[in-house]
This record gives structure tokens, C-alpha cells and sequence, in this order.
């Protein structure tokens, strides 16, 4: 590859999104949420319905169109933002990403949206925050991070943003569907949660995100980007 890719795995909760963000505006970098790539899936899937098979939900993963513009995230051109964010689309999501077929349809969509724009000249590189983002997606990523916090810390920051939105959510919910997410994640058969064996792993239950942010940027080589 002539463009440098940096993978961010990591469980539900602990600030990969963010931090995925902000360090691909700060590199010049294309940046891609997995999560939300199979959260725009579930979402479209809890819509319409479609059986819980693996033809059906390879059919349904060519079909849908996603894009990111700025901050935002368009399924099938309707701006899904704040929708894919319930606990719900985090359930369905969860589910469906356990079928061989639509994480083979999601793997190639996530792997030609990264050579179409950085062939094209768009960005030098890509940062891609997921699950299996190091071990899967890109096993060859330049620079592969395992982002962890307990599931009390995440839940806990979980919590805080529903707040900031005015949406009333228990705390033992939300922790308990962490775990349980977790656990799913984990213990999947195909493309499990865990850190690659050459990634860095980095605890974030005690840093803030500009902390974590400055550990990241001293490990990458920007002369590599740019060369």
C-alpha cells in the first residue's frame, strides 16, 4: 500500500470514536467508524425486516449505501447521526455482525472506502476504529492501538452522554448491556474482540482524551505519512 493505515480496536465505550476522530483531523487522515458502518446495517435491518439469515443480511450489506460527511454519517443518503447511537441499534448490531456474510460484505466495503480516497489522492492515510480493525481488516495497519477501560469506567462515560442529551438511561442498564456486549464481542467465532499480537495496548480509564491523544502522536511517525 502508498498510504498508511492506523488501526484502533477496542470494547464499546471506550473512546475510540473520539479519539479515532481527532487524530485523523490532526494527521490529515480519512477517518472511518466500523461501528457505525454495522450500526447503519442494523438499523436498516431492524426497518425493514428482512430474516435473520446470511443470504438476506449479505443482500442488505450490498445494498445499503453509507457515507461519512464531516460528522455526520448518511445511510442510504438519510443523515442516521444520533439514531444508530441507541442501545438497541448497539443490540441489533451486535447480533447481526455474529453472520460470516455480512462481516465479509463489511470488510470489503470498509477496505475499498480506504483505497478509493486515498488512491484518489484525497488523504495520505486512513484511521479505521473498530473491533477487529488490527486483526482482520488490516492485519498489515502501520500502527495498530487496543484502547481498554473497565466496564464500570465505560459505562459510567456511557451514562455521562446520555445525560449531556437528555436521555433518562439507568446506569445498571447500561453497564449491564456492556457486559453483555462484551461478552458477545469476545466470544464470537468469527473475528473476535482482543487486541492483534503487535498492537499497543492503552488503558484510558485514567486519561482524558487529550492525554491519550498525546501518547498516540508521539508513536507516529508523521515523515512516514507524508514521504
Amino acid at each position: 500500500m502508498s498510504f498508511i493505515i492506523i488501526a484502533i480496536d477496542g470494547p464499546s465505550g471506550v473512546g475510540k470514536s473520539t479519539i479515532a476522530r481527532k487524530l485523523a483531523a490532526n494527521l490529515n487522515c480519512l477517518y472511518v467508524d466500523t461501528g457505525a458502518m454495522f450500526r447503519c446495517l442494523a438499523l436498516s435491518w431492524g426497518k425493514q425486516g428482512c430474516p435473520e439469515s446470511d443470504l438476506s443480511l449479505h443482500e442488505l450489506g450490498e445494498s445499503t449505501k453509507i457515507d461519512f460527511k464531516d460528522e455526520q454519517i448518511f445511510c442510504d443518503e438519510i443523515d442516521v447521526t444520533d439514531e444508530i447511537r441507541s442501545e438497541k441499534i448497539s443490540s441489533l448490531a451486535s447480533r447481526i455482525s455474529l453472520f460470516p456474510s455480512i462481516r465479509e460484505v463489511m470488510k470489503k466495503k470498509q477496505q475499498d472506502m480506504v483505497k478509493e480516497e486515498c488512491e484518489a489522492g484525497n488523504y495520505k492515510g486512513a484511521v479505521l476504529e473498530g473491533r477487529d480493525i488490527g486483526t482482520v481488516v488490516f492485519p498489515s495497519a502501520d500502527y495498530k492501538y487496543y484502547l481498554d477501560a473497565s466496564p464500570e469506567i465505560r459505562a459510567d462515560r456511557r451514562f455521562l452522554q446520555f445525560q449531556r442529551k437528555n436521555v433518562d438511561l439507568d446506569f445498571k442498564k447500561i453497564l449491564s448491556a456492556i457486559h453483555e456486549r462484551d461478552h458477545q464481542d469476545k466470544n464470537r467465532i468469527l473475528a473476535p474482540l482482543k487486541a492483534a499480537e503487535d498492537a499497543i495496548t492503552i488503558d484510558t480509564g485514567n486519561m482524558n482524551i487529550d492525554e491519550v491523544m498525546i501518547h498516540l502522536l508521539k508513536d507516529v511517525d508523521r515523515k512516514k505519512i507524508y514521504a
